[in-house]
Order: structure tokens, then C-alpha cells, then sequence
């Protein structure tokens, strides 16, 4: 196995990124020229796995170019009862590829992990779909460890898109993240200490 790939401020390796927006089909492209029709939206998160009921979708008309690859509101009484393959996010665009009779997610190759974050050290509307960086805290013993301890390595931030978040429910209460990432990285993340989550900017770029 080779060595673990270091993280590089503004260019980093995100295999991951897209695995969910990309999934979930957040990106339709929707055009004005085209004819204006009823589709089906998600309006209430859906995890992969779960049965989407029908508060779960909605009806928006929009110009699309290519409605086959999208759910017509027509057929919304086919889609209530069915399965989401994959985690839907609120406000995408339902495409029939996302509906199945078992979940499809995580891909092979990855995984999901669940990150505990102390209170307070949750970004403000950290949400589903949302690029991020798993990063290691102080180390136990503080700072003074951290500069005597060259021989105790601090293990790398690890990369991941979010798939949902559960905000503590007391002040003194830890936050839950759970955190798509690749399968390899899962011991990494179990390794930190004091665990922070940093969002990555939309424009960073993803490299071998």
C-alpha cells in the first residue's frame, strides 16, 4: 500500500466530491427554450435507503430540454412507496435513476463515517452535499505534545462530502457528522483526535 496522500491547501484530492451532488442529479440543467412541464422536485431530504413518502416531492414546472430524464409529476403516485437509491437533497430535480427497491449508496470504494464534533465546532449551515475536510485537533496533552511529539504523527485531514449532519441537542452535547469518504481514509478519521470540520470552497479542484 502506498504512502497516504498529503493535503495541499488549494489543491487538494477529492475523489468523493461529486458522489452525492452528482448522484442526487442536483445539477439538471434546465433551459428556458425548452417546453414547460410539471416534473417532480425533492422537498424534504431523503436518505439512501429510506422509502420516499409524499411529503417528500413536489411539483415545479420548468423548461427542460430533455424531460425523459426527469420525473413527470404525472407520475408522482409511481414514485411515493418506492426506494431512494441514492441520498436525495432538498430542491433537486427527481431523475428515475435515484428510485430503486434497495439503496445503491455508498459506492464501492467508499465509505460512510460517522465524525463526532465537540460543541460549537460546527460550521455555521454545514449541510448535505457540501464538500469538506475532516481535520485532526489538538492533540491530547495540548501544543507542548504537538512540538515535542515529531514521532507522534498527526494523521492527514481527510476529504469527504457530507451526508448528513445532527447538531447536538444540548450546549454541552457533541455534533454528528456523517461524512462520505473514500473507504481507505475510514482508520484515518478514526485516528484523530478532537476531529474539526473545515467546508471547502465550490472552486477547489480535485487532482490526482
Amino acid at each position: 500500500m502506498g504512502a497516504p496522500r498529503r493535503w495541499r491547501p488549494g489543491l487538494v484530492a477529492l475523489g468523493v466530491a461529486g458522489a452525492i451532488a452528482c448522484a442526487g442529479g442536483v445539477a439538471w440543467t434546465v433551459g428556458n427554450a425548452g417546453e414547460r412541464q410539471p416534473v417532480l422536485s425533492v422537498v424534504r431530504p431523503v436518505a439512501a435507503g429510506e422509502v420516499i413518502e409524499a411529503r417528500d416531492v413536489g411539483v415545479v414546472r420548468l423548461g427542460v430540454d430533455d424531460a425523459t430524464q426527469l420525473v413527470l409529476a404525472g407520475h408522482r403516485d409511481a414514485v411515493i412507496g418506492r426506494r431512494a437509491v441514492v441520498p436525495l437533497v432538498s430542491g433537486q430535480l427527481l431523475a428515475p435513476g435515484q428510485l430503486g427497491d434497495a439503496a445503491g449508496f455508498p459506492p464501492d470504494g467508499q465509505a460512510l463515517v460517522v465524525v463526532g464534533v465537540e460543541p460549537g465546532m460546527l460550521p455555521a449551515g454545514l449541510a448535505q452535499g457540501q464538500r469538506i475536510a475532516v481535520v485532526p485537533g489538538a492533540p491530547p496533552g495540548g501544543r507542548e505534545t504537538a512540538d515535542a511529539g515529531a514521532e507522534a504523527k498527526v494523521p492527514d485531514p481527510v476529504l469527504g462530502v457530507v451526508n448528513a449532519v445532527g447538531r447536538p441537542e444540548s450546549a454541552s452535547g457533541k455534533g454528528a457528522v456523517t461524512v462520505l469518504v473514500d473507504a481507505g481514509a475510514v482508520r484515518r478519521v478514526a485516528q484523530m483526535s478532537d476531529p474539526r470540520v473545515a467546508v471547502l470552497s465550490t472552486s477547489v479542484k480535485a487532482v490526482s
